[in-house]
């Protein structure tokens, strides 16, 4: 057994820049629209802003159409990939019953879906 401290601290820190991330997470949404009927994707807050410290979650704002599917959040998860990713998922419906409270949360915010999908 170890009677001594270590002296060393592990720190996660972003390995890409904010260019990086959104690339990375336009990929990654395209990958999600082959599994959830995505509608509108959007980063948002600091990484969004320029402003991502080592402790900065990446907030990704998903919509998808209806109907609300119990595993979507999951489903964005595993899809998404991202080291300290932040999802905020939600049904149309659902995002439909908070709507000025998204926008004021995307406000200045990047679109990552290229264009919504249509209704299949």
């Amino acid at each position: 057994m170890r009677n001594e401290s270590s002296n060393s601290v592990r720190i996660w820190s972003p390995h890409w820049t904010r260019d990086d991330l959104i690339a990375h997470l336009r990929a990654r949404v395209r990958e999600l629209a082959r599994l959830l009927p995505v509608r509108r994707a959007v980063l948002f807050g600091s990484w969004a802003r320029g402003r991502a410290t080592a402790r900065s979650d990446v907030d990704v704002l998903v919509i998808y159409a209806d109907p609300p599917r119990a595993d979507a959040h999951a489903v964005v998860w595993r899809a998404l990939r991202t080291p300290g990713l932040e999802p905020h998922v939600y049904a149309e419906s659902e995002a439909a019953s908070i709507q000025e409270t998204l926008e004021r949360m995307t406000a200045g915010g990047i679109d990552l879906l290229d264009s919504p999908l249509k209704a299949e």
